[in-house]
């Protein structure tokens, strides 16, 4: 307790005492309010808009008319041919084809013509595993999304499945898909958020798999053959596993780049995977 002395003379009738009688709290009321809203808010949960729309792929010109389908063509190391490293060197050995060989080791391990036409088991339960990341870098990257394209689509082309004596020329499907709004069209569509406001991601970074369930294996995919790597086992993972995808939010399509030179594929471009070998 603090101690004070005022000397009063006979004629002093009244005593000013300058004690600061000011409030702390002067402002808080409203800071009070504030945090009462925002504890509301929390306790309700507010409406956040996380809703998924569908992305289709941004139109481009094809000869006097538009179009919009998008074109993958998946090309895989002809079993015919052994793999080392001087077979490595010609782009000619990767092959838009699922019938990978008939040499007798490998036909345990890819699909021949009447595994295709008949829809086999281990053909059917095949699929391309398109992975979408935020990055290149595999060290940091998230996966956001992945598209699913199955082997039960694609563009179709005639092969013998017969004998010689008794030839029987049917439609198989090859792994190049042209996808679009109508036929074709698992795959085509990127579904997202429909507007950035939350998680501001306008760019994605596309890497391939191969899923072949008659080994029960992953078949990695690179955007261009190894014969054109001077390293053909030790690539630049961030440049040549991955295409750049780009989101527009205000008219709902995407496109896709090269990630290297940035030019737009998948037009009268196809986007291109070729099976990345390993050395043996």
């Amino acid at each position: 307790m603090n101690k004070f002395k005022f000397t009063i003379s006979p004629n002093q009738k009244n005593i000013n005492i300058p004690i600061k009688i000011d409030f702390d709290n002067l402002g808080r009321d409203d800071l009070v309010k504030e945090y009462e809203k925002e504890v509301t808010e929390k306790v309700i949960n507010p409406i956040e808009d996380f809703e998924i729309t569908r992305f289709g792929h941004k139109p481009w010109i094809s000869g006097d008319t538009m179009a919009s389908s998008i074109n993958y063509k998946f090309f895989f190391f002809n079993r015919e041919i052994s793999v080392d490293n001087t077979n490595t060197n010609n782009v000619s050995n990767w092959v838009n084809d699922y019938n990978f060989t008939t040499v007798p080791e490998y036909t345990g391990q890819t699909f021949q013509y009447k595994d295709i036409y008949y829809f086999a088991n281990s053909f059917k339960r095949s699929f391309f595993k398109l992975d979408l990341y935020d990055t290149p870098d595999a060290e940091t990257q998230r996966l956001y999304l992945t598209i699913i394209i199955p082997t039960q689509q694609g563009v179709e082309t005639q092969q013998d499945i017969g004998t010689d004596l008794v030839p029987f020329v049917v439609d198989v499907k090859t792994p190049n898909f042209i996808l679009d709004y109508i036929g074709d069209k698992e795959g085509y569509f990127i579904y997202w958020l429909k507007n950035n406001t939350d998680l501001s991601i306008d760019e994605f970074y596309m890497s391939v798999k191969f899923f072949n369930a008659k080994i029960g294996q992953f078949i990695r995919m690179t955007t261009q053959p190894q014969c054109n790597f001077s390293k053909k086992f030790n690539i630049e993972k961030n440049k040549y596993f991955y295409h750049k995808v780009v989101i527009d939010y205000d008219n709902y399509e995407y496109e896709i780049k090269n990630i290297i030179n940035g030019n737009r594929i998948g037009t009268t471009n196809p986007i291109k995977w070729y099976e990345y070998v390993n050395p043996q």
